[in-house]
């Protein structure tokens, strides 16, 4: 029989993210080499001029709430069956200087409670540098899951997906000689399905068809404070209007707060380890969403994950 979430648990959850938190800062302390400018880029293989491959994987981790081997979800309920990596791997072929068609390859891993591979489908589009600036950038894919059951993953699949046209992408702000800078990860997506009423098995625990999305307006904005050309800060949130299948009309979605430590740990890989938690101002949605007066404190929606970004080749 499982244990419930003691004090004790979430004063070590809470030192355990201390830790990390002041370890990662420890890093801006030492004093990186000074960059040699006069160093020549090492020219493109042939494969970098014409393919990429590049990856975002996010940890979704334990909370204050629930069990440690349960990530809670914003309703105040496990959002899954375990602790998990949902990873999203693009296979690009760079048709321009700018822009490439891309195949992005979505698929999680369920690390507690039982081990658990879900492949989630593939989303084809075109990726690349969107829109930019002199000291701005967005970038990423436009893109939608194709109605082919072959290569449907676990989620479409369960919801009969057909199609959901969307974007993935990040914007950038960094204005020159200031540590302070502007990102945001955007996200618009529409979805279309066979039968609208039926669920993956995330829906079922979470409001049932009141979770299934139909269309969504995203945005996770968030300040950041560069402590070294490497380490940073980073404040955030999430504004979301969106429509799910359950509802009368569109409406406002969770709007959770978020701070944590970004690192760039080589050209290739950065990690941004965050916590984050829901506020008072959601509890209306958390009513309505699983259709009880009294839904989980807010406090119990609290997590720690990370997200790890980057590029192959």
């Amino acid at each position: 029989m499982r244990k419930n979430f003691k004090g004790l648990d979430s004063i070590r959850i809470s030192l355990l993210f201390l830790g990390f938190l002041l370890g990662n800062l420890s890093l801006a302390e030492t004093k990186t080499k000074p960059s040699l400018k006069a160093e020549q880029v090492p020219k493109k293989s042939w494969l970098e001029r014409n393919f990429g491959m590049s990856y975002n994987s996010f940890f979704y981790g334990p909370g204050f709430g629930l069990p440690l081997d349960t990530p809670p979800g914003l309703t105040g309920v496990a959002s899954d069956t375990g602790l998990n990596f949902f990873n999203l791997v693009s296979v690009k072929w760079k048709f321009s200087e700018r822009f490439a068609f891309d195949v992005q390859f979505r698929n999680q891993f369920v690390v507690t409670n039982g081990f658990d591979f879900r492949h989630q489908g593939q989303r084809f589009g075109i990726s690349g540098t969107l829109l930019k600036g002199e000291d701005w950038s967005l970038n990423g894919a436009i893109n939608s899951d194709a109605p082919i059951s072959a290569i449907a993953g676990q989620i479409p699949s369960q919801r009969t997906l057909l199609l959901n046209p969307g974007m993935f992408a990040t914007f950038n702000y960094a204005p020159a000689g200031s540590r302070w800078s502007m990102f945001a990860l955007l996200a618009p997506r529409v979805w279309f399905y066979r039968d609208r009423n039926a669920l993956a098995v995330q829906d079922i625990a979470n409001g049932g068809i009141n979770n299934k999305p139909e269309y969504a307006l995203f945005i996770n904005p968030s300040v950041n404070y560069a402590i070294t050309e490497k380490t940073g800060l980073r404040m955030g949130t999430t504004l979301e209007y969106r429509k799910n299948i359950g509802w009368d009309s569109g409406r406002r979605n969770y709007m959770p707060v978020e701070l944590g430590v970004t690192y760039d740990i080589s050209p290739k890989l950065s990690v941004y380890t965050y916590m984050q938690t829901s506020t008072p101002l959601d509890d209306g949605i958390r009513r309505a969403q699983l259709k009880t007066e009294n839904p989980p404190h807010w406090s119990k929606t609290t997590s720690i994950n990370i997200w790890f970004s980057g590029t192959l080749f």
